[in-house]
């Protein structure tokens, strides 16, 4: 159980991070000059997270603090995939999105949303999170769930990166977009890869470390995957992409994580920790 200081720090900054995430949101939803610096495709992709931060991610976020400070343990999961989903999309909002109205708002949800998951990890790091279930979780199908999302993201990455560092050119999709360099190669293949596959080892090998980790992966997982397929068929809807199919390979990897955290959900022992 969180002590009573903790919780109200969690629950303060979280608070902020709403408010600072639905702010970013509408201006990028609704005011046009939002990303009026951006290429089409990418002011496309920009309004399409948007839509998905505002009626799903800020509302996720908002519920899913309510009840855990009633110490229950699926908001646990969910709130910490939520705020780490925020953390990842927010630092390719602060390097990949060209400076504009919204850039100390984008500075505010990343620093709020970087020390909320601090907190939570330091406080979840001394429960005995591996006694909350049943031996019948599902652990090495989301081992390998986890390490096939790893490995599908690793070559789509290097398929773009390693031919242009081999021929001396820069990648289409910075070159593209007019970026310095794409900061989802970089998040990805510096440490959201990689922290996938961490957890995955940790939790096939029965780690308490690795049933905190694994369900927030799982969380953010779903929620990374309705985002990207709301953003192709946003660029459908502004006429830049013909191919929606993409979309629905993002919706099945969505649907396996809501199967996985269905599980997870079903072999608790108890529903408050």
């Amino acid at each position: 159980m969180m002590k009573n200081k903790e919780l109200r720090i969690i629950t303060l900054l979280s608070l902020l991070l709403a408010i600072s995430l639905a702010v970013a949101s509408v201006f990028g939803i609704f005011v046009w000059a939002t990303y009026e610096r951006e290429t089409a495709s990418m002011a496309a992709q920009g309004i399409g997270q948007d839509i998905v931060n505002l009626f799903l991610v800020v509302p996720l976020l908002v519920v899913s603090l309510l009840l855990l400070r009633k110490n229950n343990i699926i908001a646990f999961y969910v709130f910490g995939g939520t705020v780490f989903y925020i953390l990842y999309s927010f630092i390719i909002y602060c390097f990949g999105v060209h400076f504009n109205m919204m850039f100390l708002v984008y500075c505010a949800t990343l620093g709020l949303s970087v020390f909320i998951f601090i907190i939570l990890l330091i406080e979840a790091g001394k429960l005995d999170v591996q006694n909350w279930f049943h031996d019948n979780l599902p652990v090495k199908a989301v081992g390998i769930f986890l390490l096939f999302i790893s490995l599908m993201f690793y070559i789509l990455w290097l398929k773009d990166v390693v031919p242009a560092i081999i021929s001396n050119t820069v990648p289409a999709s910075v070159s593209d977009y007019n970026l310095l360099v794409n900061p989802v190669h970089v998040i990805d293949i510096s440490f959201a890869l990689p922290g996938l596959i961490v957890t995955a080892a940790l939790f096939m090998n029965k780690k308490n470390l690795g049933y905190i980790l694994a369900p927030i992966s799982l969380v953010f997982i779903f929620i990374l995957a309705i985002a990207l397929a709301i953003m192709v068929v946003m660029m459908k809807i502004r006429g830049i992409g013909d191919d929606t199919s993409i979309a629905a390979i993002f919706i099945i990897m969505a649907a396996v994580s809501l199967i996985f955290l269905f599980l997870f959900m079903k072999a608790l022992k108890k529903y408050q920790y």
